[in-house]
């Protein structure tokens, strides 16, 4: 069977097609309905996820990103599990994750990333597992009812979504009402219409930083985590921790864009 190439207008509808998705479900997400992260998750899917039987079209369309981290700072060393995209909203005593939506707002510093050490970032550390964004898109879109509903959960996804893995309580013991990953995804899907939008703006000025040193730390052959060793303060022992991981080194620049921002970016 012949297999005919989409041309780029072809694509390009497709593109359109995917944000314009993409946005809907988050409008229904925002409006209260959680499980609209399956939607989004599925969108992203489409548009990041690269492999060798499945394309993503981003990269069929040669769309130059650099992808906005608005995660706190993870720390290996912590005792307590790990969140990085969600905060803890409590009412009436009973506590609920949440989207950090606000990051701008709070006037947080904020870092742009590669595509692969941005979607392979820990954003959930349980202290048995831990978890990229990439595993969370992929196992909403995958396993969730995004795409399918597969019969039985992967271990490590059941203790994180169904055994409160993470081991936030209230005063009577109760677990958080929301899905902490559905949240992360609504976190991810802002994190990349935003980095859609500056990038696509137009690169107008890059300085590079050349006595910061930023490097990515790896737990494993995908799994990473942002660091650096002159604008991150830690411990002797955390840094102990650090330096059991392998460190690949990054660079930290300035870039100015149309749009009239101006962000750190690690890059390469």
């Amino acid at each position: 069977m012949v297999k005919i190439k989409k041309n780029t207008d072809e694509l390009e509808e497709y593109w359109n097609d995917q944000i314009s998705y993409l946005k809907r479900a988050i409008d229904y997400f925002d409006e209260g309905n959680e499980t609209e992260a399956r939607r989004i998750a599925s969108s992203l899917r489409i548009l990041l996820h690269h492999t060798k039987s499945s394309q993503a079209l981003i990269k069929q369309l040669n769309r130059n990103v650099i992808y906005l981290s608005s995660s706190f700072l993870y720390t290996p060393s912590n005792l307590l599990s790990t969140w990085t995209l969600l905060v803890l909203e409590i009412k009436d005593n009973q506590l609920t994750y949440k989207p950090n939506l606000d990051f701008y707002e709070k006037g947080e510093r904020l870092f742009y990333l590669t595509f692969e050490d941005w979607w392979n970032e820990i954003i959930f550390d349980d202290k048995q597992n831990v978890f990229t964004r990439k595993d969370i898109i992929l196992f909403v879109a995958n396993n969730d009812g995004g795409a399918h509903v597969d019969p039985e959960l992967k271990e490590s996804f059941a203790l994180l979504t169904k055994c409160n893995s993470l081991g936030v309580t209230n005063n009577y013991g109760d677990s958080p009402l929301s899905n902490p990953i559905y949240q992360a995804v609504r976190v991810i899907a802002e994190e990349f219409l935003l980095s859609v939008a500056i990038s696509f703006s137009g690169l107008k000025n890059r300085r590079q930083y050349k006595e910061r040193k930023f490097e990515m730390r790896f737990v494993d052959n995908m799994r990473r985590y942002k660091w650096s060793t002159t604008d991150i303060s830690c411990s002797s022992e955390t840094m102990e921790i650090v330096n059991r991981h392998k460190s690949e080194a990054r660079r930290l620049y300035r870039q100015e864009f149309g749009n009239g921002m101006a962000v750190e970016y690690i890059g390469k």
